[in-house]
Formats: C-alpha cells, sequence, structure tokens
C-alpha cells in the first residue's frame, strides 16, 4: 500500500507569489513584480512565518496548561511540535527548499473559565510620532536645489543663453521632472515620486512665468491680471490632469486646489466691480464644495480650509458693499449672499438627510452674514427700513420658535432674526425715535410667549421678555409722547399685578420666578413715573394695586418675604397718600404700619410667644401715640389711647397673653399719671400728707397680706404667653 506524498513546497514572491526558480540567484530580482533578491525575501518571510507558527503553538499549549489548571475539568494540552531550524546560507549563493510548515491539528481547549468584565477598557496606546526619514530629506533638499537651480536660470543666464534654448530647457526639465515622478509612482517610491512631483509644478510655475517676462511669442503684451488668471486657471488643469492620472500622488491634487482658487477673483477684479468679486468668491467656493466629495480622504480637509477661506473672503466683500456701498452695489451684494447661503443651506440639509455631520457654528454662520448684509442695505434705503427690520427680525424669531424641532429653522431663524432685531432696534435709538421702538418692543411680546409656550429651555427667559416687552413699550410710548405719565404709570401697574398674577398661577412652575421677577420692576417704573409729575395719589394707588397682587401671591406661594415686601408696599402707599394729603396727624403714619405688623404676625399671634407676634405691631401702635399725647396735652387722644390701653389689658388677661396686657397696661399708666399730675401739684399741702400718713398706716397694718398678693400678681403676669 503506497502512500500519498504531500505537494512539494514551491519558493515564491512576498509580493507578488510568483514562483521564484530554485537555482534563481538570491540577489535576482522577480522577474514579475520586479522585486530586487526576490529569492532571499522569500526565504526570510517563510522563515518568519515558521516562527509565527511556532510562537502561536507555543501560545496555545500555554493557555491550555493554565486553564486545565484553573478549570474543575483537567483536559490535556497539545504539545508543540519541534520547529525547524533553518539553515545557514551556502557558500554559493543558492538556497535549499525549506521544509513545508506542519499543519496544527486541532486541539481540545476546554472553555475559558467565566470572568467578569472589566470596570474600564484600557486607554488605546499612543500612536508613534511619524519621524522624518533621510530619504525624505534628501529627496527634499534636492527639490528645493533643483528650483533654486531653475530660478536662478531664469534669473541670471537667460540673457547669456537663446531664447529658444533656453525654454526648450525648461520645458524639458519640467517634462522630465513629471515622468521621473511616475517613474518613481510605479516602483512605489513615494518619497522620490512627491519630491520629483513639487519640482514639476515648480517648474510649471517658473515656465508661465518666465515666458511673459521675456516676451515669449509676444506675451508681454498680455494684460498681467489676465496672464495671472490663464496661468493659475493652466497650471490647474495640468496639475489635476497629472493627479488624475496618477491619483497616488498628493501634491498634483494640492497644486490643482490652489492653483484654482485665485482664478475666477483674478478675473473680476480686472473689471474692478465689487459685485463681480463678490460672485467671483461664492462661486469659486461653491466649486470646492463640489469637489470635496471627489477628493480623496486625506485632501477633504485641505478641501474644506479652502471653502472656509472663499466663504469668509466673501462675508467681507459683501458686508463691504451692504454697509459702505452705493445703493445698486449693496442691494446686489445683500442678493448674492442671501442666494450664496440659500444653496449653502440646501448642501447643508442634504447632507443631514444622508446622515452626514455638519460643522458646528457653520449653519449660524450662513444665517448670520446675509442677515447682517440686509440690515446694511436697508439702512442704506430710507431710515423709514429701520423699523421694517426690526418687524422682520421678530418675525423670523418667532418662526425660530414654531419651528424648533428642527435645528435648521432653528438656527437660521433664531440667528437672522436676532440679527436683524438689533441693528433695527439700535437705528431706531439712534435716530431717536421712541414711537417706533415703543411698536416693536411691543411685537416683540408675541416672539417671546411662543418660546416660553413651545421651547422648554426657553420658558423663564420667554416669560421675563414677554413680561418686561410690553413695560419698555411703555416707557417708549411716555418718551414720544403718546402717552401721559398718568395713563403710563397706571398700565405699568397693572402690568406689574398681571405678572404676580401669572406667578400665581404658575407657582411650582419654571416660569414662576421670572413672573415674580418682572412684577418689582414694573412697579418701580409705575412709581417713578408718577413720581416724576408729582402726582402722589396716583403713586398711592399704583402701590397698593402692586402690593395687593403681591399678596395674594405671598398667600398662594408661601414665600413670606414676599408677603413682607408686599405689605411694607402697602405701608409706602399709605405714606405716599397722606403725605400728598398732608396729613400730619401721628396715627395715620403709625397705626397702618402697626396693623402690616400684625398682619405679618400671622399664626404666630395665636401661638408662640406674645412678644414675637403682638409686640412691634403692638409697640409701634401705642408708642407713637402715647408720646405725642405726653408732648401735645390732646386730650382727645390721650381718653382714645388710655381706652385702647384698657382693650388691650383685658383682652390679654382673657386670652392669657404677656405683650397685650403689659403694652396696653404701660400707656394707660403713662397717660393716666400724665393726666393727674396737673391737678396734684393744685391741691393744698395738707391733703397729701395726710394721704400720705393714711396711705402709711394702710399698708402697715396689711403688709403681709399685701406683700403675698404683689408676688401673686408678678408671677401671674410672668406667667402670660
Amino acid at each position: 500500500m503506497s502512500t500519498p506524498t504531500a505537494a512539494p513546497w514551491v519558493l515564491r514572491c512576498p509580493v507578488c507569489a510568483t514562483p521564484v526558480s530554485p537555482g534563481l540567484h538570491p540577489s535576482a530580482p522577480c522577474t514579475t513584480c520586479r522585486l530586487p533578491a526576490a529569492a532571499h525575501a522569500g526565504m526570510v518571510v517563510s522563515r518568519i512565518g515558521v516562527t509565527l507558527a511556532d510562537l502561536q503553538r507555543d501560545r496555545d499549549g500555554l493557555l491550555a496548561v493554565l486553564r486545565t489548571a484553573a478549570g474543575p475539568v483537567p483536559a490535556p494540552a497539545p504539545a508543540p511540535q519541534p520547529s525547524p531550524t533553518p539553515a545557514p546560507a551556502p557558500a554559493d549563493g543558492r538556497w535549499p527548499a525549506p521544509s513545508p510548515l506542519p499543519a496544527p491539528g486541532p486541539a481540545a481547549v476546554p472553555p475559558p473559565p467565566h470572568r467578569e468584565p472589566p470596570s474600564a477598557a484600557p486607554a488605546p496606546p499612543p500612536r508613534p510620532r511619524r519621524r522624518v526619514s533621510p530619504q525624505e530629506v534628501l529627496v527634499g533638499l534636492g527639490a528645493l536645489l533643483v528650483v533654486a537651480a531653475a530660478l536662478a536660470l531664469v534669473a541670471v543666464a537667460w540673457t547669456r543663453l537663446g531664447l529658444a534654448f533656453q525654454s526648450g530647457v525648461m520645458v524639458t526639465a519640467t517634462t522630465a521632472a513629471a515622468v521621473g515622478s511616475g517613474w518613481a509612482a510605479r516602483r512605489s517610491l513615494r518619497a522620490t515620486e512627491e519630491g520629483l512631483a513639487v519640482v514639476a509644478s515648480a517648474l510649471l510655475v517658473i515656465d508661465l512665468a518666465a515666458a511673459r517676462a521675456f516676451g515669449l511669442l509676444g506675451l508681454q503684451a498680455v494684460d498681467g491680471t489676465l496672464y495671472a488668471a490663464g496661468s493659475a486657471a493652466l497650471v490647474a488643469v495640468v496639475t489635476g490632469l497629472l493627479a488624475r492620472h496618477r491619483p497616488t500622488t498628493g501634491t498634483y491634487t494640492v497644486v490643482a486646489l490652489l492653483a484654482a482658487q485665485p482664478v475666477l477673483l483674478l478675473l473680476a477684479a480686472r473689471l474692478e466691480h465689487g459685485p463681480l468679486v463678490l460672485a467671483a468668491l461664492l462661486l469659486t467656493a461653491a466649486a470646492d464644495v463640489m469637489l470635496l466629495d471627489r477628493l480623496p480622504s486625506w485632501a477633504r480637509a485641505l478641501g474644506r480650509v479652502l471653502v472656509g477661506v472663499q466663504a469668509a473672503l466673501a462675508s467681507a466683500v459683501g458686508l463691504a458693499l451692504a454697509w459702505a456701498g452705493g445703493t445698486t452695489d449693496s442691494l446686489l451684494g445683500t442678493t448674492l449672499l442671501i442666494a450664496g447661503a440659500a444653496a449653502a443651506v440646501a448642501v447643508v440639509a442634504h447632507r443631514a438627510r444622508q446622515g452626514r455631520r455638519v460643522p458646528a457654528g457653520s449653519v449660524a454662520a450662513l444665517a448670520l452674514v446675509p442677515a447682517l448684509a440686509l440690515a446694511g442695505s436697508l439702512q442704506l434705503l430710507d431710515a423709514a427700513a429701520d423699523p421694517v427690520a426690526a418687524h422682520l427680525g421678530l418675525v423670523l424669531l418667532s418662526v425660530a420658535a414654531l419651528g424648533w424641532r428642527s435645528p435648521l429653522v432653528r438656527e437660521l431663524s433664531g440667528v437672522a432674526g436676532g440679527v436683524l432685531l438689533l441693528t433695527g432696534s439700535l437705528a431706531l435709538a439712534e435716530d431717536v425715535r421712541p414711537a417706533a421702538l415703543a411698536a416693536v418692543a411691543l411685537a416683540a411680546t408675541v416672539p417671546a410667549v411662543l418660546a416660553a409656550v413651545r421651547v422648554p429651555g426657553a420658558r423663564r427667559p420667554g416669560t421675563l421678555v414677554a413680561l418686561l416687552a410690553p413695560a419698555v413699550a411703555l416707557l417708549a410710548a411716555r418718551e414720544g409722547d403718546v402717552l401721559t405719565a398718568t395713563t403710563t404709570g397706571l398700565l405699568l401697574a397693572l402690568l406689574a399685578a398681571a405678572a404676580l398674577g401669572a406667578a400665581t398661577l404658575r407657582v411650582g412652575r419654571v416660569e414662576e420666578l421670572a413672573a415674580a421677577a418682572a412684577a418689582p420692576v414694573a412697579g418701580l417704573a409705575a412709581a417713578l413715573t408718577g413720581a416724576s409729575t408729582g402726582a402722589w395719589g396716583q403713586v398711592a394707588a399704583q402701590l397698593a394695586i402692586v402690593g395687593a397682587a403681591g399678596i395674594g401671591y405671598a398667600v398662594v406661594s408661601r414665600r413670606t418675604l414676599v408677603g413682607f415686601v408686599a405689605l411694607g408696599d402697602l405701608v409706602v402707599a399709605t405714606w405716599v397718600a397722606l403725605a400728598g394729603a398732608e396729613v400730619l396727624t401721628v396715627e395715620a403714619y403709625s397705626l397702618p404700619l402697626a396693623a402690616a405688623l400684625l398682619l405679618a404676625a400671622g399664626p404666630r399671634l395665636l401661638r408662640g410667644p406674645s412678644w414675637a407676634g403682638w409686640g412691634p405691631g403692638l409697640l409701634v401702635g401705642f408708642a407713637p401715640s402715647v408720646l405725642a399725647g405726653l408732648a401735645t396735652d390732646d386730650l382727645a387722644r390721650m381718653l382714645l389711647v388710655v381706652a385702647a390701653g384698657t382693650v388691650a389689658v383685658v383682652a390679654g388677661a382673657l386670652t392669657h397673653r404677656q405683650a397685650p396686657f403689659v403694652v396696653g397696661a404701660v400707656s394707660v399708666a403713662v397717660l393716666g399719671v400724665a393726666l393727674v399730675a396737673p391737678y396734684a401739684a393744685r391741691v393744698d399741702s395738707w391733703v397729701p400728707l395726710g394721704l400720705a400718713g393714711l396711705v402709711l398706716l394702710v399698708v402697715g397694718a396689711t403688709y403681709e397680706k399685701r406683700r403675698q398678693q404683689a408676688t401673686e400678681a408678678v408671677a401671674w403676669v410672668a406667667q402670660m404667653g
């Protein structure tokens, strides 16, 4: 029975896998791909493969042993097979055929034990820094010297040699550099390929410049700008064709892109017409955008940079035309910018539909520049166009609020609307047109309300603007004599009350604090407006309206500080009204404050220490009246204070509250002494002496009993709440 023999091992080229003849010298190139020393390279690669196979088998065997030792069920690990040791090269230069690689048999490797996944994946190793090789340095220096020699030949030696000879030399050198770059590309010599491509491109530019400088074929008569545009176009076409023929040569692609940029700009600049220059820049940017997808991946970054440069130049030229040019140039520049932005928006929308990333800020820039240009054109047209710009901005802001879910609509309308609103409002303020500014401020309420209702993240600022915009409109209307101060103040007070009402209705929501913050601003504006004309009664009424609304909001929201401020507002309103009516009675000012303090105490009037709840209000209510009664000897005031003090004493005794009892008793005692003192001074001397003696006798007789009763009275008062 015969045993089948294995297929003979064949040495192959490691690049193209062409079989290498065993009798071929090790340094001989491959017959197909011309790889130098194909036999030697194939042998080295084979030896590396055998070594890697040995290492893989050793690794598998070690892992199998470790898993067997760790797992419950032992499993034998496959024994690694010995690897053949490569023999040294013979003296005659012929390499023997290596033994075929043994095929590893299937090893029964047990499954790895269950392990918990790591908490964090290890960070990838940093990419090694690319270093410039000596070959690249040599090629770069060689290219630089060749270009310098060409420049020297054109600048110095051109007059020494004939024109035809020089032209032939330059054309031959340029062609030779381009052909040499192609030859290096076929040999996979990347550095040489790029270096010769740089030389060919530079020589082409030098050839074109020298042809006109030295009058070749009468080119010196051609206009310089026109010749520069034609030369740039020719360089772009030639290098573009070379890049298409040799896609691996990146220099041709870069030179073609750079050379194509100034062509249209130079042609338009020769005509000296601003809108044509703007159109040339926009067309160049559009062409760059169309070429982006056709460029290699490595060149797209350069293409995006060129698009940005052209767009920035177009924006600068267009804005200069819109704001500083004539009427016709301004309108043309604005129209071109709007058209260019519309085309760019279409490209962005197409990329977004394809799921491709849109650069951050690009959409905002597409809206910003045309909006600024439109604002400039409107200002150049007529002063009546300023309100149009502002109102157009409000319309766009409303569109942005309505289409908030669409990022494209949101950014375009929002940015353009904000620019138009800001520029139009500043123009109106500069022209001192408060009536028109009031109309714009009032109309701003619409987009603010839409933003507060439809945009979750803008509810607080939208609510604030929606409430303050009418206040600004009222103040502007007052400045423009559209409304009187009385009407303006009343409307501002009602607006503040409405803001507090909105805060009351939206307690616990995001917009509550914004509405509450707008109220004091409008209330203060109302008070200042009324005070500017001396209408104190109206100021008091306005403060009372705001204070009443504030109390309602404080009760619903349970905000103590707001309640204190609202009560203070009501007290100030009362004082302003009394001062305006020239009321000088002390109680007219003290009693409202005392009532406010008692209301501010709230539940503490019935619970807690009596001095914390009743003390401040009673002291403010009684002290000024007692002092006024002592100073003026007004019998009616003193009797009323005594009556009020008696009521306080009785109420404190019945409710067992210390503060009313003490304050009322002290007030009654002070005024009682003040009432009796004048009459006591007029009694004859024997009456006081007799009364004093009788008192001493009675006190002495009942000293112990009275001391006990006094102690009990003090303890009873001290035990009051």
